[in-house]
């Protein structure tokens, strides 16, 4: 049995060479850059809205002379930090009304995540670039030791960045006239999506878990609002 400091690093088994200006740059030398797009429940839509929205999907299909990637990630969401925050929300000095309203509205979310699993929807758009030339380092090297690399990277970088750049600005428009909302994915945005997949079972970060809890006292502060307004 091998000894565990012989092992190599999860890295090398993983096909990314480096993530750096916003870009995935794999082993092979291709170059992604990764747009995240919000949704629309197109099953709520009128049907002149439906049409409007398959028009605009097709015009931007159309409108591609490059290869892209749609990609739709779905995970379990775990909101018992939700209904912590809704408890500890109910035990504030509110109104008798309020907190029986509080207590429905947390009795049918408790019996919610009881009958069915929240899931959670990412859409992500991916556009690569592939390097017509890429060089590596030296066999001879590598047999005396130096990790294999892609040398030319740089070049490689800049020639991605002038091809990557307008095909970006060019979908962003399109999603627009779709009444979607995207943005470009940064170096830090990456490093966390890749250790979420690979690291499913990992806890979240504790800037993660900040932005979840802003999210959950927005949710309860609206719905307390819109109570108080149903009572007047």
């Amino acid at each position: 049995m091998p000894k565990l400091e012989n092992l190599p690093p999860t890295q090398e088994h993983i096909n990314i060479e480096k993530i750096s200006d916003n870009l995935i740059v794999q082993k092979n030398g291709l170059i992604s850059l990764v747009l995240q797009t919000t949704s629309v429940n197109f099953d709520l839509l009128s049907e002149p809205e439906q049409d409007a929205k398959i028009q605009a999907f097709a015009q931007l299909l159309n409108s591609l002379t490059h290869s892209v990637q749609i990609l739709i990630r779905t995970k379990k969401v775990n909101i018992r930090s939700y209904i912590d925050y809704i408890k500890d929300f109910q035990n504030k000095q509110l109104s008798p009304g309020l907190k029986r309203q509080i207590a429905i509205y947390l009795n049918f979310v408790q019996n919610l995540i009881i009958k069915n699993e929240i899931l959670d929807k990412a859409f992500y758009i991916v556009v690569p670039f592939r390097a017509s030339v890429v060089t590596k380092t030296n066999p001879m090297k590598q047999f005396l030791g130096k990790k294999e690399k892609i040398t030319n990277l740089d070049r490689i970088m800049d020639q991605a960045k002038a091809y990557l750049y307008p095909k970006r600005d060019h979908i962003m428009k399109q999603l627009v006239r779709m009444g979607l909302s995207s943005h470009q994915l940064t170096t830090k945005e990456l490093m966390e999506l890749f250790f979420e997949i690979y690291n499913p079972a990992a806890p979240i970060s504790p800037e993660q878990q900040t932005s979840i809890l802003e999210q959950q006292s927005q949710i309860a502060t609206q719905y307390s609002q819109n109570q108080q307004n149903d009572s007047k």
